[in-house]
C-alpha cells in the first residue's frame, strides 16, 4: 500500500499556498551518496533557497537513492525554479521524491519566514508523553531514543526494514512485521515514511496508539495533512544558517548548531495549515 494521495495533496497545498507569488530560486544543493550500513551519524540532503530558507531529506534509504549525486548535481539544481522540483514528489522513485520533498520543506520554511513565524522549539526528543505501563513503538531505529525508553523500564517494539538490525531480547523486539504496532500505546515514527511511501500503511497499524509522533529533519512540510492522519506531533528542523549547515555536512561534522529542532501540534496554528484536501 502506498500513499500517493498524501503526496498529491501536499503538492496541491504547496501550489495553492504560493499561487501568484514569486519564489526565491534554488541557490544551494547538497545531495550525498547514500550509505546502506547503519553506522555513523545519519545523513541528510539539502535544498536551499536564495533567502536562506532550506529543506532537508533523509539520505539513508539505501539502494533506491543510489546514484543521486550524478542525477541531481548541485550545478543542475542551483539556479532552478524550486516549484519545478516540488513536482518530483509525485514520482514513483524514492530519489525524485527525496528532492521533491526537500523542495517542499524549503518552500514551507520560506512561507513561514514571509509570515514572520518561527515554529516552537522542541522541548524533548520524543514528541509524545510517556506514562507508566506504556508499550512504546518505534517506526525506524532511533538508537538513542530507544535506549532512553528502555532505561525507564518500558517495553519497546521497533519496526525496521534493515535485516541486520532485526532481533529480540528482554524488553526489545526489532521486527519487520508492522502488526506488532497494534499493541503499542504510543508510537514514535521516522519522517522517512514520507519518502518511502509507507506513511498510510504504517499509520494503519497504529490505531490503538493514543499519541503518534513523526520526527526527523525530513518532516519540514506543512503539517496539517499529517495531523489529519492522526499524527499528534510533527518534529522537524528549522534551518538558521543553510550555508554553514551544508559546509558542516560536507566536512563530516555535526550540523545541528545551524538549525532549530521544533515540535508542531494541531493547536499551534502554523501559517499555511488551513488547507484540507
Amino acid at each position: 500500500m502506498s500513499n500517493p494521495d498524501f503526496r498529491r495533496s501536499l503538492i496541491a497545498q504547496v501550489e495553492q499556498t504560493v499561487q501568484g507569488l514569486t519564489l526565491p530560486a534554488v541557490t544551494l544543493a547538497y545531495v550525498p551518496e547514500p550509505r546502506c550500513e547503519q553506522t555513523g551519524d545519519v545523513e541528510f540532503g539539502v535544498i536551499g533557497l536564495a533567502d536562506g530558507s532550506a529543506g532537508l531529506y533523509y539520505a539513508w534509504l539505501g539502494e533506491s537513492q543510489r546514484g543521486m549525486p550524478a542525477r541531481f548535481s548541485a550545478a543542475q539544481l542551483e539556479g532552478s525554479a524550486v516549484l519545478s522540483l516540488v513536482r518530483g514528489y509525485a514520482a514513483d522513485s524514492d530519489a525524485e521524491r527525496s528532492i521533491g520533498l526537500a523542495a517542499i520543506n524549503a518552500i514551507t520554511a520560506w512561507w513561514w519566514r514571509q509570515q514572520r513565524y518561527v515554529p516552537p522549539t522542541a522541548q524533548d526528543s520524543f514528541g509524545v508523553t510517556l506514562q507508566a505501563g506504556d508499550r512504546v513503538g518505534f517506526i525506524g531505529y532511533f538508537a538513542p531514543l530507544i535506549e532512553r525508553v528502555r532505561a525507564q523500564g518500558m517495553p519497546v517494539v521497533v519496526i525496521e526494514r534493515k535485516a541486520q538490525l532485526l532481533r529480540a531480547e528482554d524488553g526489545l523486539e526489532v521486527t519487520d512485521q508492522p502488526a506488532a504496532l497494534r499493541e503499542c500505546s504510543v508510537v514514535i515514527a521516522t519522517a522517512a515514511m514520507c519518502l518511502n511511501d509507507s506513511l498510510d500503511e504504517m499509520l494503519g497499524w497504529c490505531s490503538q496508539a493514543r499519541e503518534i509522533s513523526l520526527i526527523g529533519p525530513t518532516a519540514g512540510c506543512f503539517p496539517d495533512l499529517l495531523f489529519a492522519r492522526g499524527i499528534s506531533c510533527v518534529g522537524g528542523v528549522y534551518v538558521t544558517d543553510a550555508q554553514a549547515m551544508v559546509a558542516a555536512m560536507k566536512a563530516g561534522q555535526r550540523w545541528q548548531a545551524h538549525a532549530q529542532r521544533f515540535h508542531l501540534r494541531p493547536t499551534d496554528d502554523a501559517p499555511g495549515t488551513a488547507y484540507l484536501p
